[in-house]
């Protein structure tokens, strides 16, 4: 976890620096962010897409369990679950979504925020799977589907945080910060001309 907490230390540092700059300090910050090589937007997207992707696996193995359980304690009938299961898959969605894509913009909180609901989506898949192996130990067979679907979840919500703990998402966030500079400082501009026409 060194790389996510270096790379978030430093997007906090320089989302200060970008929120009080002016267009000529805008320009110092870019040129800290300078790429080694030609950007490759593709390969740096990667690492949190496909942390987002697994995040989203993570969160749904453990929903069909969780559902029948709601369902059957509240007496409602089983073959109406999908009504639980995909409004909670779609919320999810909509959250995961907003926060990474406010993270590839460059935000702090956001990338702040996403690291927090993948630590819950983690509590969630490891209490199901400590779950499903209570069940097994005390005689109460699960189905095997469910057994897999525990042991899946732990491994998707592991990878979602193995991808950001890399070289490559590390120059990622250099990147968001670069574009997120690079937008102000053209705005700034864009405002100057207006004003100087004007």
């Amino acid at each position: 976890m060194k790389q996510i907490t270096a790379s978030l230390a430093r997007m906090k540092l320089l989302d200060a620096r970008i929120r009080q700059a002016s267009e000529t300090e805008l320009e110092a910050v870019m040129q800290e962010l300078v790429f080694p090589g030609v950007l490759n937007p593709f390969k740096f997207s990667l690492p949190l897409a496909l942390s987002m992707l697994c995040a989203l696996c993570s969160f749904a193995m453990p929903q069909p369990a969780l559902w029948m359980g709601v369902f059957y304690l509240a007496g409602w009938p089983g073959n109406a679950v999908f009504a639980g299961i995909v409004p909670g898959v779609l919320l999810f969605c909509l959250v995961l979504f907003t926060l990474g894509s406010l993270a590839a913009r460059g935000y702090y909180l956001a990338l702040r925020g996403y690291l927090v609901l993948l630590r819950c989506v983690a509590a969630i898949s490891t209490g199901y799977l400590l779950f499903t192996l209570a069940q097994l130990f005390l005689g109460h067979a699960p189905h095997p589907l469910f057994v897999a679907m525990s042991v899946a979840g732990v491994a998707f919500s592991a990878l979602s945080f193995t991808s950001l703990n890399t070289p490559v998402f590390s120059q990622a966030v250099n990147g968001f910060l670069h574009n997120r500079a690079w937008r102000k400082a053209w705005v700034l501009r864009r405002q100057k001309t207006q004003k100087s026409r004007s």
